[in-house]
């Protein structure tokens, strides 16, 4: 049977079995950047199959994305270029599935990179070799598959990885994602809330006049 027809449950399951696939998570210099951070975890066991810091040259890590995972250039200083880098998580990920919470981000920023260092990426980059963790739990809360969550990890590549197997384990299991759950709720109320805003700015506009 294929993978997308199983539901979140079973396909989860079938993630966390041995040998099945990895969990990939990248920090980079931007939306549209290069990677400064690439960890990758076996899904069964949660072994640390990869974890290192890449030096992508004079690249400008942009403001934004320095607040979310704090990396510096300073940082990189003696990390492995990214066809080293490449290279080792060709091995890690060998034989397996690559699972990424948002797979088409992760996808993007690797293939961004090897093409840049005129590197072949290879099987990595076939799109059915990886599996979006983010679809499969907003389609599990009733979002669809194109539905969108933050995973709310540490925002270091390890940190995330091991957040998105927290997750997968949470989804094999059917235990209730209360954090996703609470992100909706969130959600819903700050739409309640802009709802409400034309109305108040009506009647005050009234009580002018």
């Amino acid at each position: 049977m294929s993978l997308q027809m199983l539901s979140p449950r079973e396909w989860a399951a079938a993630m966390l079995a041995d040998e099945a696939a990895c969990i990939l998570d990248v920090e980079t210099s931007g939306l549209e950047g290069s990677i400064l951070e690439v960890a990758v975890l076996d899904a069964a066991s949660g072994a640390v199959l990869l974890d290192t810091l890449v030096d992508c040259g004079p690249v400008q890590i942009e403001p934004d994305a320095y607040a979310v995972h704090g990396i510096t250039a300073a940082d990189l200083d003696g990390a492995p270029r990214w066809p080293e880098a490449f290279a080792q998580l060709e091995a890690a990920t060998s034989g397996l599935l690559v699972l990424g919470y948002n797979a088409s981000f992760d996808r993007g920023r690797l293939l961004h990179d090897c093409h840049q260092a005129g590197i072949d990426p290879g099987p990595l980059a076939e799109e059915a070799r990886w599996q979006c963790v983010m679809a499969r739990r907003c389609e599990a809360l009733g979002l669809g598959a194109e539905g969108r969550l933050r995973l709310g990890g540490g925002h270091r590549a390890l940190a995330d990885v091991r957040a998105t197997r927290a997750l997968v384990q949470l989804l094999a299991a059917g235990e209730p994602d209360t954090a996703g759950l609470a992100a909706l709720e969130d959600r819903h109320e700050h739409a309640r809330h802009e709802d409400r805003i034309p109305t108040a700015l009506l009647v005050e506009n009234r009580g002018r006049e």
